[in-house]
This record gives structure tokens, C-alpha cells and sequence, in this order.
């Protein structure tokens, strides 16, 4: 009889136990969306085929919802608002982004990352890429990105870079600030402020020019790739 239950107490062991981390993410499926740690999204990402080729990765901050929104388990409640403000008051076919980041360093896959984005980027920009959102305000002056959630983004550029082949560069990792509203056309830092966006903020890792993107964000991301590369070999 002893045997009989620890048998059974076994087995329901093993039923109820994840076996992998694959396991773990299933767990914080809503929808279409998928929540997972960075080092969960590296392993995603790296186990999948797309079929459309990708050129650029895209940097932006929500502005709103910012951290004052952001309760530390309220992520698939935050992402079904946006889908529904960017489907019933944008008219877009889906949520934007294909990956959102929080705070806490989470990554969400959004919209499939084998559909391009939508947004007011503009077709351009979209054509071949994936949008990151990372929640947040990072105008100068308002949300201060927390630690984890720059590991988090500078990991996940730079897992897609080595996914897609990528080398960090101003073709290759753009900002929204560097795209005209009205013409969709890449202006980089040379257009008058009312015809671009300031995101992904005027504070992101030292601010959204390209010289800031070339002195403060790109070295994270090169090196981000070398640590993920050897830590695969």
C-alpha cells in the first residue's frame, strides 16, 4: 500500500511539475500575448522560424501608460488596453508592437513577429521590422528606467540582432524620434520637433539623437551580443 501511494504521489509529481521553462512560459499565456523573463524570451526566440526577412528593430516608450500605471502584476491587463485603444480609437488591425517591456524586466511577444507593426512611425520604418514598446515615460524629468528593465532591453536587441543577423547601427536600430509624422520619410536628428515624436524619450539611455543611440546604446547592445554568444557555445 506504501508503495502504491508513493507511486501515485510520483506520478502526480510529475504531472503537475513544468518540465522545461518552455513549460513555465505556458503558464503566462493571456490570449495572444506571451509574458516571459528575457533569458525565457532568448530561448523563445531562438526556437522559432519567421518567415519574413527582418532589417531593423525599432526602440520606443509608451509615454502613457507609464510607471505610475504599472503595479508589478498587472502586465496582460496594461497590454489588453492598449490593444484596445490601438484597434477601436486608431483603427489598427492589432496591438502595434511586437514586443512590449516592463519594469520589472518582463518581455511580452504582442503581435506575431512574423506580421510587421503598425503605427504612426509610418509604413516605412515598419516594412521589415520588429517594434519593441518598453513601458515607460522617458522624457527627461519623468519615469527613471529601472535596472531590470534596461538589462531587458538591451538584452532583447541584442538577441534579435544575432537572431536576424543584424549589426547595431542607425539602419539597423532606429527611433522613433528619427521619422517624419507626416511624410513616414527618416529624418535621423536633422527635422523641427513638431514634425517627429521625442520617443523613445529624450532620456532614453542619454536620449534619442543618433549620437546618444550611437555613444550610449549601441556599445550595450554589441556587447550583449558577444556575452549571449558565448554563453551559447
Amino acid at each position: 500500500m506504501k508503495n502504491l501511494i508513493l507511486l501515485f504521489s510520483i506520478l502526480l509529481f510529475i504531472t503537475l511539475a513544468p518540465a522545461s521553462a518552455a513549460a513555465n512560459t505556458q503558464n503566462n499565456t493571456q490570449g495572444p500575448y506571451l509574458l516571459m523573463t528575457r533569458e525565457e524570451f532568448k530561448n523563445w526566440l531562438f526556437s522559432q522560424t519567421f518567415t519574413r526577412k527582418i532589417n531593423k528593430i525599432q526602440q520606443h516608450h509608451t509615454w502613457l501608460p507609464s510607471y505610475k500605471q504599472f503595479h508589478g502584476h498587472n502586465h496582460l491587463q496594461m497590454l489588453q488596453g492598449m490593444e484596445n485603444f490601438h484597434v477601436s480609437k486608431m483603427g489598427w488591425k492589432n496591438i502595434a508592437q511586437n514586443l512590449t517591456i516592463f519594469p520589472d524586466g518582463k518581455v511580452a511577444v504582442c503581435r506575431p513577429l512574423n506580421v510587421e507593426p503598425e503605427g504612426s512611425i509610418g509604413a516605412k520604418a515598419n516594412s521589415g521590422s520588429i517594434m519593441i514598446e518598453n513601458i515607460g515615460n522617458f522624457d527627461s524629468g519623468h519615469d527613471v528606467m529601472t535596472a531590470e528593465q534596461k538589462e531587458s532591453i538591451v538584452y532583447v536587441t541584442a538577441a534579435l540582432n544575432i537572431k536576424f543577423g543584424l549589426t547595431p547601427s542607425i539602419d539597423t536600430i532606429t527611433y522613433h524620434h528619427w521619422w517624419d509624422l507626416k511624410t513616414g520619410e527618416r529624418v535621423l536628428d536633422n527635422a523641427p520637433s513638431y514634425n517627429v515624436k521625442s520617443c523613445p524619450g529624450t532620456n532614453f539611455f542619454g536620449g534619442n539623437t543618433t549620437t546618444s543611440a550611437k555613444t550610449h546604446f549601441y556599445p550595450l547592445v554589441s556587447k550583449k551580443m558577444q556575452e549571449i554568444a558565448e554563453s551559447m557555445r
